[in-house]
């Protein structure tokens, strides 16, 4: 009976304990300014300049709303400091709420604070428990991140949301912040982050695109590669969701603009160096099948001869433009975005223990030659042009 009673009583008091605890340091949801977006620019005297957007409770979007306009759905606030944990101070005296990063999916760097170096910030980035590790980090091409902040974005309620939405389709190049970080530590491999610009400015069609890729020397931006070169990039690094390329076939006239189209269905980059004399030589191999997507030209592609045909210029094209990017990539960035010292210290780890230190000094000379062969696996339902004569 003594112990049914003492079981009886640890019962009782489990039940009341657990009736009685609560979460002592919550946070209401009323009580939370949800940062969705910020950026961080540099001013002309030199202070940082940080902008949040922030979503209000009426432009959060449910499980039946995503687009559209209709009442407000973000305030957009900045302010000037000579350190993150300044500014942030100055814009908490701006709300009624409590700022609460761990929404936060976006971050963008100003080109003009990029280029002077993005040391003041990254500390913050890695210290603050707040700070997700898988937000996307870009980069403004022509402008600063508060004018990105502040561009209206017809798709989502939230403007933040839709340039998450658009990283994460892997149509451009997305970088997370644990990548970028990872990178700015590494001796083998630069950073580089996604760019975004405005269009069509000051007119009511204005919006935000990201259509190029921010390359960073250390911890300074120093340029930016086209949207042809992010493209090769996006290859290059196994990015290749509906990567499209195109080839001039034919001379353009009056019933044809001479191009055929494709996508890539499986591909591979495949990089081998040898060190030879204490120094580097590297040699890259791009492999893929594509499926064309469109034919502009009088060319029947169910005959072999002008498939060979599609596939070999196709070929010597995409060589010559990797062999371009990479050009630029080591002659005017002067940053190894390509992986190459992370596959030299994989492969030659005695040799890299010998130049890890000066490897950015030695990237730039480095010898690398490039090899790519494209094959047509699937032409489509059509073979020769749709709108082409057909003839009995």
């Amino acid at each position: 009976m003594t112990r049914i009673l003492r079981t009886f009583r640890f019962l009782v008091i489990f039940v009341i304990l657990g009736l009685t605890t609560g979460c002592w340091d919550r946070n209401e949801m009323d009580d939370l300014a949800l940062v969705m977006a910020s950026g961080i620019d540099l001013t002309d005297d030199g202070q940082l300049e940080i902008t949040l957007q922030i979503a209000l409770p009426t432009g959060i979007p449910s499980a039946v709303q995503s687009g559209g306009r209709g009442k407000k759905s973000v305030i957009v606030i900045s302010a000037n400091g000579k350190n993150s944990s300044e500014v942030t101070g100055k814009l908490q005296q701006q709300l009624s709420r409590t700022i609460y990063f761990g929404h936060r999916g976006v971050i963008i760097f100003g080109e003009h604070f990029a280029r002077h170096g993005i040391n003041k910030v990254v500390d913050t980035f890695t210290r603050f428990p707040e700070s997700r590790s898988n937000s996307y980090v870009l980069t403004t091409y022509g402008g600063t991140a508060k004018e990105i902040l502040n561009t209206p974005y017809q798709l989502e309620l939230i403007p933040g949301i839709g340039i998450n939405k658009i990283q994460s389709s892997k149509l451009s190049f997305p970088v997370k912040m644990d990548e970028f970080l990872n990178a700015l530590a590494s001796q083998d491999r630069s950073p580089v982050t996604a760019a975004i610009r405005v269009i069509h400015k000051g007119t009511d069609k204005e919006t935000f695109t990201i259509d190029r890729a921010a390359v960073y020397h250390r911890n300074q931006l120093s340029g930016y590669l086209s949207s042809d070169e992010v493209k090769l990039l996006r290859w290059w690094t196994g990015k290749t969701h509906h990567l499209r390329f195109s080839v001039q076939m034919e001379p353009e006239n009056e019933q044809y603009g001479g191009t055929v189209g494709v996508e890539l269905l499986h591909s591979s980059m495949k990089m081998h160096s040898v060190i030879k004399n204490d120094l580097p030589k590297v040699k890259v191999s791009l492999h893929a099948s594509v499926r064309a997507v469109d034919n502009d030209t009088e060319l029947d592609l169910s005959k072999v001869n002008h498939m060979k045909r599609v596939e070999t210029l196709l070929s010597n094209q995409i060589q010559s433009e990797a062999e371009s990017m990479i050009t630029h990539v080591q002659k005017v960035l002067k940053s190894d975005i390509l992986g190459i010292g992370e596959n030299i210290h994989i492969e030659h780890p005695y040799a890299w223990g010998k130049m890890g230190d000066k490897w950015l000094d030695i990237f730039p000379e480095v010898p690398v030659t490039v090899d790519a062969h494209i094959k047509i696996e699937r032409t489509g339902k059509t073979h020769s042009p749709a709108h082409k004569e057909k003839r009995d």
